[in-house]
């Protein structure tokens, strides 16, 4: 019996997904993902309280390179310049293996950020948001 290649069956389940389906997105990584992830979260903060966050600056680094104590080091607020600098590896390794659980790492992280560079509790910047 000659199988021809659109014949591959195996055991009667049928043909397997093509390896590159339409839920794959080419070029996904997970510092992209957590590039959008901040991108829409600082957007909406500044959306949210434009006053006090529409000069907000902001910059993913992979790991600190220094300790700074006062932010656990996953992020770090520069009041000069109202910059925050945001950890990816360190967030990342805080969240569990979900992707929604990473996320919200990711938006948590943002928020407390924003919170210390203008001198609030982030609970204030949530209790509005929400």
């Amino acid at each position: 019996m000659t199988v021809g290649p659109d014949k591959r069956d195996r055991h009667g389940r049928g043909m397997r997904r093509p390896l590159a389906s339409k839920l794959f997105r080419h070029g996904l990584t997970r510092a992209n993902l957590f590039e959008e992830a901040v991108s829409d979260t600082v957007s909406y903060l500044v959306s949210k309280f434009p006053e006090e966050l529409g000069a907000l600056n902001w910059r993913i680094e992979e790991v600190p390179l220094e300790e700074r104590p006062e932010s656990t080091n996953r992020w770090h607020a520069r009041h000069s310049t109202m910059t925050i600098i945001l950890y990816r590896i360190p967030i990342e390794r805080g969240a569990s293996t979900s992707s929604g659980d990473r996320r919200i790492q990711i938006e948590r992280a943002v928020i407390f950020a924003a919170a210390s560079l203008i001198d609030k509790d982030p609970w204030e910047l949530l209790d509005q948001t929400w």
